[in-house]
């Protein structure tokens, strides 16, 4: 019995494997740890009762943790207004360094976003 649950995590691992993600795969390892503690249990018919249903809730359980490690993380950074420069108003020199700093300071925070976003797309 318990070779062919394992026979049966291996193939439906292969076919999924070009696909996997945390979910597939945590629902793959809660199935065979919730079959493999379901067999410690009972004995004759029981024991197969118990390997199925350690199965389903490790496969459910696994699932649902994959899942949430899956949820892609939003980062939005707040861009600097230029209201910022409002005290420098009266002198234009001043205003449009504080205007050319903002500036700077936002393109910064997108060069940073889209470099998590690039290795996030790398799977690191």
């Amino acid at each position: 019995m318990l070779k062919s649950i394992v026979v049966s995590g291996v193939l439906l691992a292969s076919l999924t494997a070009c696909q996997m993600n945390n979910q597939t795969g945590g629902t793959l390892i809660g199935a065979g740890a919730g079959g493999l503690l379901g067999s410690q249990v009972g004995g004759g018919s029981g024991r197969l009762i118990a390997t199925g249903v350690g199965t389903l809730i490790g496969a459910v359980a696994g699932s649902s943790v994959g899942q949430s490690m899956d949820q892609k993380q939003t980062v939005i950074y707040k861009e600097v207004g230029a209201d910022v420069c409002s005290d420098y108003k009266s002198n234009e020199g001043a205003y449009a360094s504080c205007q050319r700093g903002v500036a700077q300071r936002n393109a910064e925070m997108q060069r940073r976003l889209e470099n998590e976003a690039y290795n996030q797309g790398l799977g690191k």
